[in-house]
Order: C-alpha cells, then structure tokens, then sequence
C-alpha cells in the first residue's frame, strides 16, 4: 500500500515498518543494559538492628548493611583475601565473612557497609567492603 503526498515521492510502508522495527528493538536493548546497570543499586539498605529484625523476611535476596566494626573480632587472612568480623548495632550483631580486596582504610571500630547475603548458617556473605574516610566527614577545626 502506497501514499502519495502531494508534491513528494510515494512512501512505501515497508520503510517505516522497518524503521519503527529497528527503533524498537535498539530502545529496548537500551533500556535492558539500563535496568541492568541499576539494579546493583538497589538492594535494601538496613542498620544493624534493622536487619536482625527482619533477616527472616530477607531470605536470600542481595541487602546492605551499615554498622561498627566491632572491636577484637577482626581476623584476616591475607593469602585467601578473606576477611571475617562482627557487624555491631546499638543492640545486635551480624557475623561477616568478606572475601576480596580489603579497603586500605579498614579497621577496628569504624562504620562499614557490607553487600551481599545471609546464608543458611546465619553469616553474612559479603561481596562488598565500603568503609568511608573519617577526615571526609568532619568537620575542620582551624
């Protein structure tokens, strides 16, 4: 089927199917590679005590969890890269087994925030290590 404008050359409808086809398969490419890209940032962010509140309702799902490093329970080994330490609340504490690159400013009783999952034994399985600078956050005293 063809349309005749006046004045221009007939426009063959194959064209615009063919066009509409290919503006709808590279948006939808698009926007795959975009949820995929966002998706990492969106797993639940909880405090310590939060999550052992609701660490039934999480199940196996990827979480966030911010809390101090609880003092004398840092044990490193450095030929694995594995890291384990207690993630303490103002009344609750996690278990963490983190393996990786270990931040450079990682230590005894500083906040953290882990990602990753709780496992069947009730530790947490860490992907991510995020520890922030102190000096960053406070304030400058001249």
């Amino acid at each position: 089927m063809q349309r005749l404008i006046k004045g221009a050359e007939p426009i063959k409808t194959k064209t615009i199917v063919k066009t509409l086809i290919g503006v709808v398969v590279i948006g939808g490419g698009i926007g795959y590679f975009m949820y995929q890209a966002m998706r990492s940032s969106w797993s639940y962010y909880y405090s310590v005590d939060e999550f052992s509140t609701h660490s039934s309702e999480v199940g196996n799902a990827s979480v966030r969890i911010a809390g101090r490093v609880k003092q004398g329970t840092v044990a490193r080994d450095l030929r694995k890269m594995q890291l384990t330490f207690t993630l303490t609340g103002s009344g609750n504490e996690v278990p963490v087994s983190y393996k990786g690159t270990i931040p450079a400013n990682f230590t005894e009783n500083i906040e953290v925030v882990v990602e990753g999952r709780l496992d069947t034994a009730g530790l947490f399985q860490a992907d991510r290590l995020m520890t922030r600078c102190e000096s960053k956050y406070k304030a400058k005293v001249k």
